[in-house]
């Protein structure tokens, strides 16, 4: 688009022109145009210009002479048109500029005729050349003493264009010291020259660097640059000066020899020689810093001459000049200070000044194990230093003094975890780099017993079959110690306890070393069917520790019973005889047999079969209730006696069984039909008469027993006769002394406290003294009399406690009730005893005495804290278990000798409705009902069936009332509620059904009261059943009132029998009154200062009663069980006699033949002082 317009303009332009030269009847055609037009542009219509047909042009072959082998312009032959074929460029056709225009001359030519045209064709100049300089740049030296106003020619610059288009000024840069002036040649071209205009000083600015611009007169203008570079050329006329006037130099001592310290830099502001520096010490630098400092004159480096040490000089002072070489040199100096610095060179060391290893693994937290020092021969920061252990040990360093430091440890250790420790101590300084140093102590741990021997299990439960022969190897009982040597050495036993008058050693034995566990009895499964007991593993370690574990034996059933037959009841070897009427009908209950085995569940199920059977189409046997019954009815052909054998097979293997032979024999007559009056009539049969006689008998001897056992308790012991009377010694805290006369007091109440006994010299004490109380005697020497220079001694009596006061409980007697199933651990009572006397004297300590109770020890049940005597549960009891405890509990104080008192506690278990009503009778397999027959001609109040329900619970919890849940006819039945008789209330009708369904509900008297029922369900039949004779007599010999008879008749010889082994234990326990002093038992005393004496342990050590009983009074000592390989126990005996004095001494004998010598007690020591002091 820019093209057409300008192509539009350029024809105006030409046209123009053209019209111009017609006007002026020239035979030249002649166009202007301007230079460097586009090719292509188009410059006139030379066809029509030239008067030429457009249509001819192509056929007279129109065409145009080349120029300078250049062709410029064109015709196009089509329209006639000129157009620029190649850019034009006016300063490249004319290259003078002595003419004021540029002309290209052209010839046309066409043929046919052949005509020829001349054109020229005037290229007008454009501002299209920029004016330049013939140098880009130009130098110029100036003396800076050059003086102001001096010329300095420039070069000009060119410019191609013409006219206004060429050079028109020039413009210089902005400048303080120079400036220009424009001239003008003949010739009309510009040139300029440099003008100073201000001094020059080359310290200031030794190059000037200008711009010179050269500006043309054409729109719009263009211009050219040249840069002018002034050098200022030096004078001397500045000293050389450094960069600083004085120098701090820290340089680190044993610096290499050469090495460069500082290199000075003066500079002089001159050039060339004016500035070239030598540099040299002043006369105030010492020789000594010239001897170790070398200075290079030419650079100025100061460098190591020789070996710097720190310790000799720290700082060295020098000066130093700078000399320029002009021909009137200027100097320059600066002062310079090195200060020495301690280089890091020497290494930290470290020292183990004491070292304790081995140690034992429960040495003390904070214990010192070793001490180090720590040295280091550099100064300052280097020889500061730190230390500290590598690695996360349970150790630390705590600095003791300077340079000093302790290893502690700082956490428990255990060797079972880390046996030895490797301790790397590393130190190292505060130097960069830092220097360090290290020493590696090792530890070695020392195993204390710390650990308890454990079992892989908290409980064994060990199945043992019945009829084992004795010794046989039951179990293997192995616990594991960590510990080492004989901390790790273990020793097995059983805790003794007894059960049924029986010592579980006397039943199983364990092998001390390895825990292997034997039977040394056959075991009966019917007499014995499980053991609980604990077996203890110690170690060997001092103290041992020892754990134990729970051993559940539980003896499995054999088959090693023969059932034995109860009912029908006869003689050994005899054969029961029965008469039945011939008349009885089929179905009739002939007998019932009854086999009882004592073997387990499985064993004991029976089964009945017929060995022999007269008429097997006669009788059939029920294989499960043993009921036999008439399959048909008597013939005249049957024979009046029938003989039946039947077998009773227990369900082992191989299966036990036991025959009855029962005989029949038929009558005529129908027997009389029973009810229950023989029953009720025989409760009271010879074996109930001797049952009652028995119980009787028992409960008088145990009431006539307890009677004694309380006369005997009650009974004072005898004054002692020889002792001599023990009273309370006052002394004074000065050795004063009484004089044969009265008293000095008017006080009533120190004659009832003291008596003077003055002629010889004693204060006795008549009656126990106040604690605390302090009284002043004073007392008068015997003289001629009382003067006025009479002197009186007086002495303060200050008492001091003794331990002679009983703790005592507030009751001698304590019944808590806890209720069944309580919370472990739950506060039972809290029993505290008052010590009216002081100090470590009033201190009381709470514990249990031991004792064993259905092979538990009581500490296994109860638990006493130590401080406060709050006794706590340490199990759930179960009142149908344990329905009461009876043991004491011990209050100690602190004294020396520590004096006691026990107190009774009884623990009542006080009984939840936790138990259900177990349905005993009519028995029935669980969930089923029971199935009964009846002949409908039963009369009314006959007794159907009787429920019996037991419940597990106390009396009140456990009173049983029976009702009916469900009957079938109201009218028919009655339920006693009491005894849980069934009866029928009338006869049954026709209308009345054949099946009667009745389900009794037992119920219990809690709250909330439990219950269970049983399901009976009765079927009438046409004819009367068979009428039991003595069936039911001999079947109810086992019946409720003999079964609680001879359990009264058990329980109260087995009171009765307890009642005279606590007697005759309590009689041998009564100690000899002393005669002259407190007596001295003989003990055994091991080493762990356990002491048992007259059978009464004083001691907390129960280890001690499973191995020794002390039988003081035969002077024996008893070992119970085999005693752990190794141990070593004291025996300690003082002999009775008449009273300790000092030459009496104690036998002690160890039990491995070793003899020692040992001292009665302190207490006895001190009473034969007082014994034999005047």
């Amino acid at each position: 688009m820019e093209s057409g317009m300008k192509s539009k303009s350029l024809r105006r332009y030409v046209f123009v022109i053209l019209i111009s030269l017609l006007n002026t009847a020239s035979s030249v055609t002649h166009y202007s145009i301007p230079e460097e037009l586009d090719e292509g542009s188009i410059v006139a219509n030379l066809a029509t210009d030239l008067g030429l047909d457009v249509r001819t042009l192509s056929r007279r072959k129109i065409r145009l002479d080349t120029l300078a082998n250049k062709k410029y312009l064109d015709v196009n032959k089509e329209t006639g048109e000129l157009f620029i074929v190649e850019r034009i460029d006016r300063e490249h056709i004319c290259t003078t500029k002595s003419g004021t225009t540029c002309v290209l001359k052209l010839d046309a030519t066409i043929e046919n005729p052949v005509r020829m045209f001349n054109i020229e064709l005037e290229i007008v100049d454009i501002n299209d050349n920029a004016p330049h300089f013939r140098r880009d740049t130009m130098h110029l030296d100036i003396s800076e003493s050059t003086p102001v106003g001096e010329r300095f020619s420039l070069n000009n610059a060119v410019d191609p264009d013409v006219g206004v288009n060429s050079i028109k000024t020039y413009y210089l840069s902005e400048s303080d010291h120079f400036s220009i002036e424009i001239q003008t040649g003949r010739d009309g071209s510009k040139f300029t020259d440099l003008i100073l205009k201000k001094t020059l000083d080359r310290e200031q600015h030794a190059i000037h660097n200008l711009i010179l611009t050269a500006v043309d007169g054409g729109v719009p203008a263009r211009s050219g640059t040249a840069s002018i570079i002034v050098r200022v050329l030096d004078t001397n006329d500045n000293a050389p000066q450094f960069d600083k006037d004085s120098y701090t130099i820290n340089l680190t001592e044993n610096s290499p020899i050469g090495s460069l310290v500082v290199k000075l830099n003066a500079s002089d502001k001159d050039e060339g020689t004016n500035s070239d520096l030598l540099y040299s010490y002043s006369l105030y630098t010492s020789e000594k810093t010239q001897q170790t400092f070398s200075l290079n004159p030419n650079n100025g480096e100061i460098r190591v001459k020789e070996m710097i040490n720190y310790e000799d000089f720290r700082i060295y002072d020098m000066e130093i000049i700078a000399t320029d070489k002009a021909a009137n040199s200027l100097s320059g100096k600066c002062k310079v200070k090195i200060l020495i610095t301690d280089m890091n060179d020497n290494h930290p060391e470290i020292s183990i000044k004491s070292f304790s290893s081995p140690v034992k693994e429960d040495v003390p937290v904070n214990t010192v194990i070793a001490v180090v020092s720590v040295s280091d021969k550099d100064s300052g920061e280097n020889g500061q230093v730190d230390i500290h252990i590598s690695g996360d040990l349970p150790f630390a360093l705590k600095e003791s003094s300077d340079n000093y430091y302790e290893l502690l440890i700082s956490e428990p250790l255990d060797r079972e975890k880390v046996p030895e420790y490797d301790i790397t101590i590393t130190v190292t300084d505060r130097g960069n780099p830092p220097l360090s140093d290290n020493e590696t102590i090792t530890l070695e741990l020392l195993d204390v017993n710390d650990n308890v021997p454990q079992f892989p299990q908290t409980s064994y439960t060990i199945p043992v079959m019945e009829n084992n022969a004795p010794g046989a190897s039951l179990s293997s009982l192995s616990a594991i110690d960590p510990d080492l040597h004989e901390n790790q050495y273990l020793v097995y036993f059983i805790i003794e306890r007894e059960i049924v008058n029986t010592s579980m050693s006397m039943l199983f034995s364990i092998n001390p070393e390895n825990g292997n566990l034997y039977a040394l009895k056959t075991f009966d499964y019917e007499i014995e069917k499980e053991f609980l007991f604990h077996i203890e593993a110690r170690d060997s370690g001092v103290p041992p520790l020892s754990s134990n574990v729970t051993v559940h034996i539980i003896i499995m059933d054999q088959n090693d019973n023969t059932p034995l037959i109860v009912s029908p009841w006869r003689a050994q070897g005899s054969e029961v005889k029965e008469k039945i009427p011939r008349s009885t009908d089929k179905g009739t209950l002939i007998a019932k047999v009854i086999a009882i085995d004592s073997d387990s569940v499985h064993n004991s199920r029976i089964t009945y079969q017929f060995l022999q059977n007269t008429d097997a189409t006669l009788f059939s046997l029920d294989q499960y209730n043993g009921e036999i019954r008439t399959m048909r009815m008597f013939s005249y052909r049957d024979s009046r006696d029938q003989r039946l054998v039947v077998i009773a097979k227990d369900n082992g293997e191989p299966a036990l069984s036991a025959t009855v032979t029962i005989k029949l024999s038929t009558v005529e007559t129908a027997l009389k039909t029973y009810t229950e009056v023989p029953l009720e009539y025989d409760i009271f049969s010879d074996l109930n008469l001797y049952l009652v006689i028995g119980l009787g008998s028992v409960s008088f001897l145990l009431l006539i027993t307890i009677l004694v056992t309380i006369v005997l308790k009650c009974q004072k012991a005898k004054p002692s006769k020889a002792a001599p009377s023990c009273r309370n010694s006052v002394i004074s805290e000065r050795n004063s002394t009484i004089a044969d006369s009265t008293l000095v007091s008017n006080d009533a109440y120190w004659y009832s406290l003291f008596l003077a006994e003055t002629r010889k010299g004693k204060l006795v004490v008549r009656q126990p003294v106040p604690k605390g109380s302090r009284y002043i005697v004073s007392s008068i020497p015997r003289s001629t009399g009382m003067t006025e220079t009479s002197d009186s001694a007086a002495s303060t009596l200050q008492l001091l406690d003794v331990n002679d006061n009983v703790p005592q409980f507030p009751q001698t007697f304590y019944t808590i009730p806890v209720m069944e199933n309580n919370a472990p651990g739950a506060s039972l009572s809290s029993l505290t005893a008052i010590d009216p006397d002081l100090h470590e004297n009033q201190y009381l300590v709470y514990f249990i005495i031991e004792r064993e109770i259905v092979n538990t020890s009581m500490s296994m049940l109860f638990s006493i804290n130590p401080e406060n005597g709050n006794l706590y549960a340490l199990k759930t009891f179960d009142y149908e278990i344990e329905k009461e405890f009876l043991f004491h509990i011990e209050a100690r104080d602190s004294g020396v000798p520590p004096l006691s008192s026990n107190v009774t506690v009884h623990i009542i278990i006080m009984d939840q409705n936790d138990n259900t009503p177990l349905i005993v009778s009519p028995w029935r397999a669980h969930g089923s009902e029971v199935k009964e027959k009846i002949p409908r001609s039963t009369d009314k109040g006959t007794l159907i069936a009787k429920v019996i329900a037991i419940d597990s619970d106390s009396v009140h919890n456990s009173r049983i009332t029976y009702q009916f849940l469900q009957n079938t006819d109201a009218t028919l039945f009655s339920l006693d509620q009491y005894n849980g008789e069934i009866r029928t209330m009338r006869m049954f009708s026709y209308r009345d059904s054949r099946d009667q369904r009745l389900v009794v509900i037992a119920k219990d008297n809690g709250e909330p009261a439990l219950s269970a029922t049983v399901t009976i369900k009765l079927s009438t039949v046409e004819t009367a059943l068979k009428t039991y004779t003595e069936v039911p007599l001999e079947y109810d010999i086992f019946s409720d009132l003999n079964l609680y008879l001879v359990i009264g008749l058990g329980s109260v010889s087995f009171l009765l029998l307890i009642t005279i082994l606590v007697t005759i234990v309590l009689k041998c326990q009564k100690a000899k009154p002393s005669k002259a002093a407190p007596s001295c038992r003989n003990s055994v005393i091991s080493e762990r200062n356990s002491t048992i004496a007259d059978s009464t342990l004083v001691s907390n050590d129960a280890y001690w009663y499973s191995l020794f009983l002390a039988e003081t009074r035969k002077g024996k000592l008893v070992v119970r069980q085999p005693v752990p390989k190794g141990s070593r126990y004291i025996v300690s005996s003082i002999p009775r006699s008449t009273g300790m004095t000092e030459t009496s001494d104690s036998a002690a004998s160890t039990l491995q033949g070793k003899l020692t010598e040992r001292r009665c007690s302190l207490r006895k020591r001190v009473w034969s002082y007082l014994s034999q002091s005047p």
